[in-house]
């Protein structure tokens, strides 16, 4: 794994705990009694779940921004990864010869 994808990788595996975390906190608000229709067999001293902390939160905007940055940073790193040397290398020449030909006519 290179160093770049590993950081991807990370990345991907933080934002999937955070949302089996939250999925986790909405089936135990669901299952739990407090949160049941019939509120007459939830226990007497166990506090009452806040339904709004189950709610998937909408990311930051900073959050937003580096999760921008991260998928513009491996698709760099990807296409640099898998880039063949040779091909540049023709492409450029390629290129030096058109624009060669184009002054030579004018």
């Amino acid at each position: 794994m290179g160093f770049f994808v590993g950081f991807v990788h990370r990345a991907n595996r933080l934002e999937q705990s955070t949302i089996i975390r939250e999925q986790t906190r909405a089936l135990n608000w669901i299952a739990s009694p407090v949160g049941a229709w019939d509120r007459r067999l939830a226990p007497r001293d166990q506090p009452p779940l806040d339904p709004e902390q189950s709610k998937p939160s909408q990311p930051a905007l900073k959050d937003f921004l580096k999760h921008r940055w991260n998928k513009e940073l491996e698709t760099f790193a990807r296409k640099a990864y898998e880039a063949r040397w040779e091909d540049a290398r023709d492409t450029a020449v390629a290129g030096w010869k058109a624009a060669i030909r184009l002054v030579k006519k004018e």
